[in-house]
């Protein structure tokens, strides 16, 4: 007889899913939120858009007590060195020598030779007196280097105590906006007074004229359409830059056009 074959049942996939877990949001830190609170209220009781959390000075700022005392340290300093400091106009600075990287190379190179053969020094000359130039040169240079230090330095610390004065009266200021908009008294006139310095300090000078606008003004003055004058000055080179002048005046409407330029020709 024939065997009945066995039928196997599948087991039947089952449709659930697993329950997604959401990650808990960070907690907030308990110094931020008061912050946060008192900005708020802050906001709602003045009603300007101020930011919530004011950004901390990365420095303690000097006492003016301070300052004041290295000021007077400074100015005595100044004092000492005036004694042997020179005049010097810029155009005394130009006449001499000055010494960078490459010519500081060559002068110790040719120290250090001259320590071995001072027979090519000249009869006012010597190795001492060579040595002495030479530790004095270093110690300025170590004297400048100092300064530019310290002026580096006290401009950060300027730069920060601006920021704090212009950010106390910027707040000042918008407390008297907010004051002048709802309408207190006297807060008008001293908003009107502080708006002032937002507004644009004036017209801006005028560019020099450019070569397509000299054409125009000059053929318009050869026609008879403008009233004015240009008058152009050249003096050729000789032993040193020449020198040209361009006075374009053309009389308009608005008011008179005046620029002078300057500049050196090669020929």
């Amino acid at each position: 007889m024939a065997r009945p074959k066995k039928t196997q049942k599948r087991a039947k996939k089952s449709n659930t899913k697993k329950p997604i877990t959401k990650k808990a949001a960070p907690k907030k830190n308990a110094k931020a939120k008061s912050a946060n609170a008192k900005a708020k209220k802050a906001n709602q009781t003045t009603g300007l858009q101020l930011p919530v959390i004011r950004r901390p000075d990365p420095n303690l700022p000097p006492t003016p007590h301070l300052v004041d005392e290295l000021t007077h340290d400074l100015l005595s300093i100044i004092e000492i060195v005036e004694e042997y400091a020179a005049n010097l106009r810029a155009l005394d600075r130009m006449r001499h020598n000055g010494v960078g990287l490459k010519r500081l190379g060559f002068i110790e190179a040719a120290f250090r030779i001259s320590t071995n053969f001072p027979q090519y020094f000249p009869h006012w000359l010597s190795t001492a007196k060579f040595q002495a130039d030479l530790n004095l040169f270093n110690s300025i240079r170590s004297l400048i280097d100092a300064c530019r230090s310290l002026e580096e330095k006290v401009w950060n610390i300027n730069v920060e105590s601006a920021d704090m004065i212009y950010t106390d009266a910027l707040e000042y200021y918008a407390q008297v906006q907010d004051a002048a908009n709802r309408r207190i008294d006297s807060a008008e006139s001293l908003y009107t007074e502080l708006h002032g310095f937002f507004r644009g300090m004036g017209r801006k000078p005028q560019e020099e004229p450019t070569r397509k606008q000299l054409k125009k003004d000059i053929n318009a003055l050869e026609r008879g359409k403008k009233d004015g004058e240009i008058i152009i000055k050249n003096i050729s080179p000789k032993t040193t830059g020449g020198k040209r002048e361009v006075i374009d005046e053309t009389f308009k409407d608005k008011g008179a056009f005046k620029e002078t330029g300057e500049g050196s020709i090669e020929e």
